[in-house]
């Protein structure tokens, strides 16, 4: 102890015009000497240990952040849900949903349509402006003429994707009409059907490479709890990589034997653009899964 106690003194005179002695002391404060007085650690040690233990912590979170990113680009499940505040420019246009995914519309005459977010019933979602609702309407009748045909929602991947999954509203079950087979629908003893669409996916360069019709028998587990009529479909393509689906309505049922039914007006009858006021299949889109290729 006397030892260490003069190195320390020799110390502090040496170094007088940088440092004070008390400078020097406070700077020694921390050494922890074992029971024979020779010293176990040193403040300096502790200090490079430290930053040490700094640099390897800011080195894992790197690697936690790459870890991130290769997860995403690798496999990494991606659920988006429909909100109103993911629209711009009026809906016109492509709207991003995300970085990877965009949406866009079109009408039944085959020209630009706008995204709208739908929320005058249960089931919330994204629809296409103009016609009966703010959904995705199939029109027998559009404008005077018999079109048999539905706006289109299309859905666009600036990558490509697998595992896509779609979650549908407003798809009400029984609400629709269908003849009987062999038979037409002037000739009466329609049955309920339930409302329905198809998707159909293409690969980067245009090809379809898979289509499917959506109703309940086809959905993941069935109507969802307290809904309308929300449904889940998980699409095939033979594992094939998908870059853009186009999501339409269907004649009731799937079928061509569905028959369209007509009311006397629509809440929004104003904004309806389809020349009448045919009741038929529409639905919206309230979420989407996919898995980045």
């Amino acid at each position: 102890m006397k030892k260490y106690a003069l190195a320390l003194l020799l110390g502090c005179f040496f170094a007088w015009f940088n440092f004070s002695c008390e400078n020097n002391t406070d700077n020694f404060t921390d050494i922890v000497l074992d029971e024979n007085g020779d010293e176990m650690d040193s403040t300096e040690e502790d200090d490079d240990t430290s930053e040490d233990d700094m640099d390897e912590s800011d080195e894992n979170d790197d690697d936690t952040d790459d870890t991130d990113e290769n997860d995403s680009e690798n496999g990494t499940e991606v659920l988006l849900t429909a909100s109103a505040d993911m629209l711009s420019n009026d809906g016109e246009g492509e709207q991003a949903w995300d970085d990877v995914v965009s949406l866009s519309a079109v009408k039944i005459n085959g020209n630009p349509g706008r995204v709208v977010f739908e929320k005058r019933f249960r089931d919330d979602g994204f629809g296409v402006a103009g016609g009966r609702w703010e959904q995705i309407d199939y029109y027998y009748e559009y404008q005077g003429e018999v079109v048999k045909a539905s706006e289109q929602l299309i859905v666009s991947f600036s990558v490509p994707v697998t595992q896509v999954m779609l979650q549908v509203g407003q798809m009400d079950p029984g609400e629709g009409r269908q003849a009987q087979e062999g038979k037409t629908c002037a000739d009466g003893g329609a049955n309920r059907v339930d409302e329905s669409g198809k998707w159909t996916a293409y690969n980067a360069s245009g090809a379809e490479i898979g289509t499917g019709i959506l109703l309940d028998e086809f959905s993941m587990e069935g109507k969802l709890p307290d809904s309308m009529g929300s449904y889940r479909f998980l699409l095939d393509t033979g594992q094939q990589n998908i870059s853009k689906i186009v999501i339409e309505a269907t004649q009731w049922g799937g079928e061509e034997r569905g028959c369209p039914t007509y009311r006397a007006s629509y809440a929004n009858q104003a904004l309806n653009d389809s020349g009448n006021t045919e009741n038929n299949s529409e639905f919206n889109l309230m979420a989407l899964g996919y898995t980045k290729a």
